[in-house]
C-alpha cells in the first residue's frame, strides 16, 4: 500500500506522519531493549514491520519520482528534513541495541550449549565390555518428551 496523495505537499504531509510514528515505534522498542524488556517488543512488531515497509516502498518511489515532492511548501520542507534527520539517528541506535540484544541472546545459547555438550560427553569405561558409553540425548530436557 503506497502513500495516495493529492499535491506534493499532501504527499509531505503523510510521509511526515508516517516518519514520525517509525521514529516513534523505534524509539519505544530501542528503551525496551536497554531496559533488558525485549518481550515487549512482541506485541507491536507488526505494526513496526509494516510502517518500515511503507516507508521502504515510499522512499524508493521518491528516489525513482523525486517530483512526487517538487513544489511543497517551505515549512512542510523543513519539518520533513527534521522528521527525516531524527528517524535515522533513531534508526542508527536502534541497530546498535538490536546487535547488542542479538550478540547477548547467542551468547547465552552457546554457554548453555556448551555447558550441555561438556557434562554429556561419552565417558570411558573400564572392566570387561569396556568403551564408550554416550550419556544420552543432547537436549534441554534430557530426552524426556513433554
Amino acid at each position: 500500500m503506497a502513500i495516495s496523495a493529492h499535491n506534493a505537499n499532501d504527499h509531505a504531509a503523510q510521509l511526515l506522519v508516517l516518519t514520525q510514528r517509525l521514529t516513534e515505534r523505534l524509539t519505544a522498542e530501542m528503551a525496551a531493549l536497554e531496559a533488558h524488556r525485549p518481550f515487549e517488543i512482541h506485541a507491536a512488531a507488526e505494526e513496526t514491520r509494516g510502517l518500515s515497509a511503507l516507508y521502504r516502498q515510499e522512499t524508493l518511489r521518491l528516489k525513482a519520482d523525486p517530483s512526487l515532492l517538487s513544489g511543497m511548501d517551505a515549512k512542510t520542507k523543513t519539518a520533513l528534513r527534521t522528521a527525516t534527520e531524527a528517524f535515522v539517528t533513531v534508526s542508527e541506535r536502534h541497530a546498535r541495541a538490536v546487535e547488542a540484544a542479538k550478540t547477548i541472546s547467542e551468547g547465552i545459547m552457546k554457554a548453555v550449549a556448551d555447558e550441555l555438550a561438556e557434562t554429556r560427553k561419552p565417558t570411558l569405561t573400564y572392566g570387561p565390555g569396556a568403551g564408550l558409553k554416550d550419556k544420552g540425548a543432547h537436549s534441554l530436557n534430557y530426552g524426556f518428551k513433554a
